[in-house]
């Protein structure tokens, strides 16, 4: 029986490429409510001054299941067999955290954005950025990317890092609101308490990712465009009602029912439509689950198998 592989951080990014990692999420989220699969939402323990996160889920199309366990910035996955219960790998997953995040935003752009879209606006700058970009870029004909942060030179050198890799006209923006005025795609990937882009801002017909706060605390949308959007979309709904605090605010007011938040499985699977109409807007919160590490782990380390890559345990 062949040992458990240890891939290091390094062997991970190298095996794999943002369109891959949309690729097996689409998978995973198309056997979305299938029997044999199930995620886990996110569980937190404090550890000082900062969580210890676990989560997990088991995947019965790709005929495995696991667990994330991290904290920022050590992230490990343990992935194990389904067909002999047994542990497949044991993966770190920084790089693999970052790619899988962008995937589910460039999966959501791929299933709710305008087939033109061709603006895309970014708010944020740190190290899951780049990643968002890339994913957007791959499913729409984006010719032009607009980013703001705080930082005046993380914007500029994000600028110049977008232009360098991805070959796509890219200019740091002075604010939030110029970042995302008449843009098609919208992605927000910060940390914010407080709302970074508002529903005044934004043009009919606009998709917007939510990326970057994931928990109840941290708010990056105000309330009229959360209402505003016609099609509001989460990766699991159970963990949305912990994490989600754009969607927790409004239900606690009455102003949101839950059964209106559809979760990107039901659309990936056909269950559901996306978007209606052109000028509608769209909303994915993303939070980041435990199944989509789980099935870009299971190709993560296909492609070690396949590729003689990885530290036998």
């Amino acid at each position: 029986m062949p040992r458990p592989l240890f891939i290091s951080e390094e062997d991970a990014a190298s095996l794999v490429g943002i369109d891959e990692a949309i690729a097996a999420l689409e998978r995973a989220f198309a056997s979305w409510g299938d029997e044999g699969t199930a995620n886990l939402p996110r569980q937190r323990a404090p550890v000082g001054s900062r969580f210890f996160n676990l989560m997990g889920a088991s995947w019965a199309a790709g005929e495995v299941f696991g667990l994330k366990a991290y904290v920022d910035p050590t992230y490990h996955v343990a992935l194990y067999s389904a067909r002999d219960n047994r542990l497949l790998a044991l993966i770190e997953a920084n790089t693999l955290s970052q790619l899988r995040t962008g995937a589910a935003s460039g999966l959501a752009t791929r299933l709710l954005a305008n087939p033109d879209a061709r603006r895309l606006g970014i708010i944020g700058a740190g190290k899951q950025a780049f990643a968002q970009v890339a994913a957007v870029c791959a499913v729409r004909p984006i010719g032009e990317v607009r980013v703001f942060s705080r930082s005046p030179e993380r914007r500029d050198a994000f600028a110049r890092l977008v232009e360098n890799k991805l070959r796509i006209a890219a200019q740091p923006s002075p604010s939030g609101e110029a970042c995302v005025a008449e843009a098609d795609v919208v992605v927000t990937i910060t940390k914010s308490a407080e709302p970074v882009c508002r529903s005044e801002w934004l043009a009919d017909g606009v998709h917007v990712n939510a990326a970057g706060a994931n928990a109840a605390s941290r708010r990056e949308l105000d309330r009229a465009l959360v209402l505003r959007a016609t099609v509001k979309v989460t990766d699991d709904r159970r963990q949305a009602q912990t994490e989600a605090a754009e969607f927790i605010d409004l239900a606690a007011e009455g102003l949101l029912d839950w059964a209106s938040v559809r979760e990107i499985g039901e659309i990936a699977a056909g269950r559901v439509p996306g978007r209606r109409a052109p000028a509608d807007v769209t909303l994915f919160k993303s939070l980041g689950i435990g199944l989509e590490d789980v099935a870009f782990a299971q190709l993560v380390h296909q492609r070690a198998c396949e590729a003689g890559i990885g530290q036998a345990l």
